[in-house]
């Protein structure tokens, strides 16, 4: 990271935010040395000190955080909903710029080396993006997902905040690869693996595309599942379901696109409420029509058409709302 890049911002931002600028600058240096290729333990150990010297110094560290959400590069690498091909592994000046847009450092007792190694990306409602991180591995997130990743030199953990992920490991990274959702663990065996993993609340789903993958901490205090390439695992609160789906349809979203095959209308149209802010609504007495198709996410007023016709609806339009009715 370019640290007189960093100070420039750091002062720019500082005028309207902030009152401490010589800290805040100081932090800015110090969020480019931490992210350095060259970091060394002698750098960690320095910047706790530093932090510990005067509390303005961790008050600023943290505002440097929330000047790099302000300052938006998040926007430049964010794809839309027809993605692009899977990009190469991205240059130092690329990556530190994705980490200028979606870093966000926790603060708590977490541990400095925690709060400074933990990079966050995530999506707007109709967004997809794709990135790769540090040790090769290819992401995926799906519409308004959200995800914190840490690397460290004993394992890669990814934590899925809220909404979907695929996620491609790096085959050639000998250390653990995790990913935890709702407090499932999703551990990845060594080698390639494809896996797709899905949030909602405190249910999880976890299909896995290929390779292998055990799931622990699951509801009701439920013994450890162990996946193989095809299988989908449901977790709620209700208990665990494991299946063979059509792994497709499973993963259809990477393409921008929805599967229903004999949903309910009510659920067609929840899962297509996911990506658009024109949202849907059923009336109650149509709500249990059975809809199976593939549709383009992303276009609302298109599905309701489409539907409408093949169920011989109407779609009455009241703002950014549209309902579907007998």
């Amino acid at each position: 990271m370019d640290e007189g890049v960093v100070r420039q911002v750091a002062r720019a931002q500082s005028h309207s935010v902030s009152p401490h600028e010589p800290a805040d600058v100081e932090a800015a240096a110090w969020m480019a040395r931490l992210h350095a290729p060259d970091r060394t333990e002698d750098t960690v150990a320095a910047f706790r000190a530093w932090c510990a010297a005067d509390p303005a110094h961790a008050a600023a560290f943290e505002h440097m955080t929330l000047v790099w959400e302000v300052a938006g590069g998040l926007h430049a690498e964010r794809a839309s909903l027809s993605p692009p091909p899977a990009p190469d592994v991205p240059s130092r000046r690329l990556v530190l710029a994705g980490i200028a847009g979606g870093l966000v450092l926790a603060v708590g007792g977490i541990g400095f080396w925690q709060r400074a190694g933990a990079t966050v990306y995530s999506t707007a409602v109709g967004e997809q993006r794709r990135v790769t991180l540090a040790d090769g591995t290819r992401v995926i997130l799906d519409t308004d997902s959200r995800i914190r990743v840490r690397l460290d030199d004993k394992a890669r953990r990814v934590t899925l905040v809220r909404g979907r992920a695929s996620f491609t490991t790096a085959a050639t990274d000998p250390r653990p690869f995790e990913v935890e959702a709702a407090g499932r663990h999703v551990q990845v065996q060594p080698g390639v693996a494809q896996l797709d993993i899905r949030r909602d609340a405190d249910d999880v789903t976890v299909t896995l595309v290929d390779g292998g993958a055990q799931v622990v901490g699951l509801p009701g205090d439920a013994a450890p599942v162990t996946l193989a390439g095809g299988q989908q695992l449901a977790t709620a609160a209700a208990g665990v379901r494991l299946s063979q789906p059509n792994v497709a349809d499973a993963i259809a979203w990477q393409g921008g696109r929805a599967v229903f095959r004999d949903d309910t209308l009510a659920a067609a149209v929840a899962e297509m409420n996911r990506y658009s802010a024109v949202k849907l609504a059923v009336a109650p007495e149509v709500a249990a029509l059975r809809v199976s198709g593939t549709y383009r996410v992303g276009d609302n007023a298109a599905f309701a058409r489409s539907v409408g016709t093949l169920l011989t609806l109407r779609v009455v339009g009241q703002g950014d709302r549209l309902t579907l009715v007998r």
